[in-house]
């Protein structure tokens, strides 16, 4: 055997490929409603146009049109290219559509950059991004929890209430 040799061994430049393990369980975001771990998601897909009330008992995702009231113990999504013309009264909504009508969200309200609200607004707490058109009144804290169809407690005789009349 020589230390010189014109024999070279051929090695592969790549790497053997070895799967990741995936996760038995997927994960979830902190910012969900409990109704939805069951997976009860109701979905209106854009180009549909629902006339009527919609009651669901877990989370609803509007990206068509809805004509009428929407209730649900769960949370409502409104996308970009959904829009709602009534009430919504509901635990949880994230809004980034076009609503019309009076919005009464027991725990948080998220509206988002291309929202758009026309009504008034009764939620526990709300989140408001840069670019959001609201027209209209809001309450929020113990009044408005008050007010929502999944709390029981009494309503005190004298609330901690913001009024909010904003244009963008």
């Amino acid at each position: 055997m020589s230390i010189f040799s014109n024999n070279k061994e051929k090695q592969d430049p790549t790497p053997a490929y070895t799967p990741t393990p995936q996760p038995s369980q997927p994960a979830q975001s902190s910012y969900q409603s409990s109704s939805n771990a069951s997976g009860n998601m109701t979905n209106i897909s854009n180009g549909t146009v629902v006339d009527g009330q919609i009651k669901v008992e877990g989370d609803i995702k509007v990206e068509g049109i809805v004509k009428g009231t929407i209730t649900s113990k769960g949370r409502v999504q409104i996308s970009s290219t959904g829009k709602v013309d009534g009430d919504i009264i509901c635990q949880n909504a994230d809004i980034s559509g076009h609503v019309t009508g009076k919005l009464k969200i027991a725990d948080i309200l998220m509206l988002k950059g291309s929202a758009v609200v026309d009504g008034d607004i009764n939620t526990g707490k709300i989140i408001i991004e840069s670019g959001v058109k609201f027209n209209g009144n809001c309450t929020m804290g113990i009044a408005a929890q008050a007010a929502a169809p999944q709390a029981t407690a009494p309503k005190p005789a004298v609330a901690n209430t913001t009024t909010l009349n904003a244009q963008s």
